[in-house]
């Protein structure tokens, strides 16, 4: 049975642009020819997301450009999932909360000279974005890693868990953005790189890269 108020997990945006990008639309298309059920439908969708590259970018990329260049961050990864699953039809939702920040993974791209000046140190704690898709319940979904990545931080004794920052209660206090435009965007003011992001983006991702190789 469908939560009352799934209709707004339906929408499109600015970002999650699946109405105006045909592309979206006709690779949800290829992507479940031959499922059967919604949940066929949400897997096959979440692998082909998930196994694109993992990459540092900004915040507020649109899922047609996630599409076109085929990798992206946690938010950009999870945005072109969430374009892709409501153009099928199926309600997803946007989830952010903080978690401690990946240390170890911090160290792997900073370890290389020069790089601690650009990044700084790790922060204490970092955002991060995922997703809930409807199959009766809400289900939490997370495609922002690949799996040559994960591979190669187990190989290189790189934690791939996150450890979420939980509130008093001892609970995960999630944010649900009911506009993940507005939320994206007023992340990316706050980015860390404000100046030569897009070198600092570059040599980030190439290092990810050799990370990808001991896989």
């Amino acid at each position: 049975m469908m939560s009352p108020n799934n209709e707004e997990y339906l929408q499109p945006s600015e970002l999650c642009d699946f109405d105006y990008c045909a592309e979206i639309r006709a690779k949800a298309r290829e992507l479940t020819q031959g499922c059967q059920s919604q949940e066929e439908i949400f897997r096959s969708t979440f692998t082909f997301v998930k196994e694109l590259p993992y990459g540092l970018e900004d915040w507020d990329v649109a899922a047609s450009e996630t599409l076109a260049k085929g990798w992206g961050m946690c938010s950009g990864k999870t945005n072109l999932l969430i374009a892709l699953l409501r153009s099928l039809g199926i309600p997803a939702r946007y989830r952010a909360y903080r978690i401690r920040a990946e240390v170890s993974l911090w160290g792997a791209i900073t370890g290389e000279e020069g790089m601690v000046q650009r990044m700084g140190a790790a922060p204490v704690e970092q955002d991060h974005v995922d997703c809930e898709v409807w199959l009766g319940e809400w289900i939490a979904c997370d495609p922002s890693r690949d799996t040559p990545m994960e591979r190669g931080m187990i190989a290189q004794g790189i934690p791939l868990e996150r450890e979420p920052i939980v509130d008093a209660s001892g609970r995960v206090p999630y944010l649900f953005p009911a506009d993940f435009d507005r939320w994206a965007r007023e992340r990316q003011s706050r980015r860390r790189f404000r100046k030569n992001r897009s070198e600092i983006f570059a040599k980030v991702n190439e290092l990810l890269s050799r990370i990808r190789a001991f896989a």
